[in-house]
């Protein structure tokens, strides 16, 4: 291993090689190599071992092509990773990764559903794989399941070092991510019952709110011919993304962290801001859009934004339901809408609507119920939110029914298989408190117009999917 101030990061999926290691990239080509910061990456379950494996074997190294809607490209060789561990094989890894002062900060990226969070956004101490993560730390043996062990064990090291502060950065799409992590880990530990932990974290250690924008979908199966055709070189694990790429980072640092900003990340004080427009327009509306495509029988998103019918359902939303209720603007939000529908109808980045569809019963409070709850707060009613609510009811209805044939992941689809085998399935939606959050009690005329239009909208496809 080098001998260079390093970050660490936890899971090595598309999106950090193709962003946060992309971005340290940059940052290491203005240096000289004594300067240089470097990623050790670890993976920490078995079920995603391929691409380390494969990743270690070319010493980190890989290529990422950058590629614009017009189908200008770009190859770029990223040697900013040049350690990959796999913890999910051998735990103990963790503390010899972070038993280094060299190591100054770890960045995570988590699925809204890997936080197990319960509508009251504390930890699901419950859950099976969290219990049994705390008994782990607990007793100090065994191998853990989530990220609360594997960011214990990491902070157990840093605690028994000299100068072992560390800034905890999450590059995810949860809202106030940095703060939710805190208050969610902070209640894992006193369930572990590591009191010393915790009032050590109190002055070590930071959790920064960030805002990530970059779609990496998952790569085609021909992007390793094409390496070798255009560069020469044999690459098992190269990624494709989006020539457009945004980092907001909150400026609450523990410990030193390579100067991002020099090469396009902003560091503020109020990430809030930024993460809020882009949850709402972007996330907001790749979610919605995605199950009307499901539904048409489209196979990536940019067919969805060629088809004008729901390229418009998408503008209205924007316009009318989402931007009117977003007060704290960082930037000209209809500028970015449009940058958003340019980025979306990006064919060369054909982005599968089934990776976009994943997770949405754990995503839904997150990306559209605050738009829903400001409208009716305000005294608008959201019709075209309401549209394309419909049409996700609708998805979720047919899927479950095995009425339509799609690789639909998601933890929490027993909840929807639960709607659906009541006597009344759309009440049972309507009434679903991880979903609504008392919501349609406060606003009941919202939940009739709801049904009315997934009444409508069931009607549009059962001849489809008889």
């Amino acid at each position: 291993m080098s001998d260079h101030k390093r970050l660490v990061h936890f899971g090595i999926g598309a999106f950090h090689r193709g962003h946060q290691a992309y971005y340290l990239q940059l940052l290491n080509d203005t240096l000289p190599e004594s300067d240089r910061w470097y990623y050790t990456d670890v993976n920490l379950r078995k079920e995603t071992r391929v691409i380390p494996d494969a990743l270690r074997a070319q010493n980190g190294q890989y290529h990422f092509k950058r590629i614009a809607p017009n189908g200008d490209a770009e190859y770029i060789k990223i040697s900013s990773i040049d350690r990959v561990e796999d913890a999910s094989a051998d735990p103990s890894v963790i503390a010899r990764i972070f038993n280094d002062d060299k190591v100054k900060a770890l960045t995570i990226t988590v699925t809204e559903g890997g936080y197990y969070l319960n509508d009251n956004d504390d930890i699901n101490l419950s859950h099976p794989e969290v219990a049994h993560d705390v008994g782990v730390i607990q007793q100090q043996n065994g191998q853990p399941k989530t990220l609360y062990g594997f960011l214990a064990l990491a902070l157990i090291a840093r605690q028994n070092m000299d100068g072992g502060a560390i800034t905890v950065a999450t590059c995810d799409n949860l809202r106030d991510n940095g703060n939710r992590l805190a208050s969610a880990f902070g209640q894992f530990i006193e369930a572990a019952q590591r009191t010393s932990l915790k009032q050590w974290m109190a002055t070590n250690v930071t959790f920064p709110c960030s805002m990530v924008d970059r779609i990496t979908p998952v790569p085609p199966s021909t992007l390793s011919d094409e390496i070798k055709q255009q560069l020469g070189v044999d690459d098992a694990c190269p990624i494709l993304g989006e020539d457009f790429e945004q980092w907001v980072i909150e400026d609450q640092l523990a410990n030193e962290f390579p100067a991002l900003d020099t090469v396009g990340v902003t560091f503020t004080k109020n990430v809030h801001a930024f993460e809020e427009a882009k949850i709402r327009i972007l996330n907001g509306g790749h979610f919605m859009l995605s199950y009307v495509g499901a539904l048409r029988g489209y196979q990536t998103f940019d067919q969805n934004i060629h088809d004008d019918e729901l390229n418009g359902w998408l503008k209205a939303y924007h316009q009318k339901d989402v931007i009117p209720t977003i007060d704290d603007r960082p930037f000209d939000l209809e500028a970015y809408r449009q940058i958003i529908i340019s980025r979306f109808s990006n064919g060369y980045i054909a982005d599968s609507i089934e990776r976009i569809a994943m997770d949405s019963i754990s995503k839904f409070p997150q990306f559209i119920l605050p738009t829903v709850r400001l409208n009716l707060e305000r005294g608008h009613f959201p019709v075209s939110t309401i549209i394309l609510i419909a049409h996700w009811y609708c998805f979720l209805s047919l899927k479950v029914r095995g009425r339509i044939a799609f690789n639909y992941k998601d933890p929490y689809l027993s909840t929807a298989e639960m709607w659906m085998h009541q006597q009344d399935p759309v009440g049972a939606f309507l009434h679903e408190p991880d979903i609504w959050q008392g919501l349609n009690k406060q606003y009941p005329e919202f939940g009739e117009s709801l049904k009315k239009q997934i009444t409508i909208t069931m009607d549009a496809y059962q001849e489809r999917y008889r």
